[in-house]
């Protein structure tokens, strides 16, 4: 029997995550597909296949991966005029892969995916950089800002910018975080998490529940999703329901520092959850 259809779009999306060669632009769409029911897949991985095609054309066959990234940025970020949203960096739709390239206005992470999905179509060496703060890319040994036009970014500004976000050691965190290219589901999931924590600043606690939900079903190892969800659920008086996930969460972090408010919370849904349907 087939399952509904997003049970089938979410389906599709953890395999793609759990995958090491999954296309992230896929999965991007994927998480776009529950807001936009009537989204077309294939339209939009189409548009990613014509530009690294017309960035190939630009390269002769066997061009160094140097000569490769700037055919590519010149694609995307020149002729497509894909660039970052400093007008309404916080819009929802800047996490939404489809309306980033209807719009071509996007965050970090999301333009990024633009510039991986292509270069992989060109069997080039990308990967994301999984920087706190500012999500980047690397192309063979070049690091580029995608949200800044895909302007080269040094190794001693990747230092600062790790300095500014109050690593230990930022020297070696920028090593680890070329060594150690995030995954396609570590991408996907930071994906989701923006795109939570803007429709948190919006206050629409139901779309965050649904954005949780996925995190919480990608991340079965990362308890603090289940945390989020259950703090969701208690405000949107889902009691029964956020008691299960607090008491999971409690079960698998017994050592949280925060671990007495989630108890706290726990006691009061409890002392409430008969009265509330």
């Amino acid at each position: 029997m087939r399952g509904s259809p997003i049970e089938e779009i979410r389906a599709r999306l953890y395999e793609i995550a759990r995958a090491g060669d999954g296309d992230v632009a896929e999965g991007a769409l994927l998480i776009a597909a529950e807001e936009y029911p009537d989204l077309d897949l294939g339209r939009y991985l189409g548009f990613i296949d014509d530009a690294a095609e017309a960035a190939r054309a630009r390269v002769a066959d066997g061009a160094a991966p140097d000569e490769v990234r700037r055919a590519l940025a010149q694609e995307i970020f020149e002729r497509r005029r894909f660039a970052g949203d400093d007008g309404d960096y916080y819009d929802p739709r800047n996490s939404y892969l489809n309306d980033v390239i209807d719009r071509r206005r996007g965050i970090p992470i999301t333009l990024a995916i633009v510039y991986l999905a292509a270069g992989r179509r060109l069997d080039q060496p990308v990967a994301g950089v999984n920087a706190p703060g500012h999500f980047l890319v690397r192309h063979g040994e070049t690091i580029l800002d995608a949200f800044h036009g895909g302007r080269v970014v040094s190794r001693d500004d990747l230092v600062k910018q790790l300095g500014e976000m109050k690593a230990a050691d930022p020297a070696a965190v920028a090593d680890q975080l070329l060594a150690e290219p995030p995954t396609p589901g570590a991408i996907l999931t930071r994906v989701l998490a923006n795109l939570k924590a803007n429709y948190l600043r919006r206050r629409d606690l139901p779309r965050a529940l649904r954005v949780v939900d996925r995190l919480v079903q990608m991340n079965p190892d990362q308890p603090q999703w289940l945390r989020d969800r259950g703090a969701l659920y208690q405000r949107l008086d889902c009691p029964h329901a956020a008691i299960a996930d607090l008491e999971r969460y409690c079960e698998l972090v017994p050592d949280d520092p925060e671990g007495e408010v989630v108890r706290a919370a726990l006691v009061q849904l409890m002392r409430n959850a008969p009265t509330l349907q």
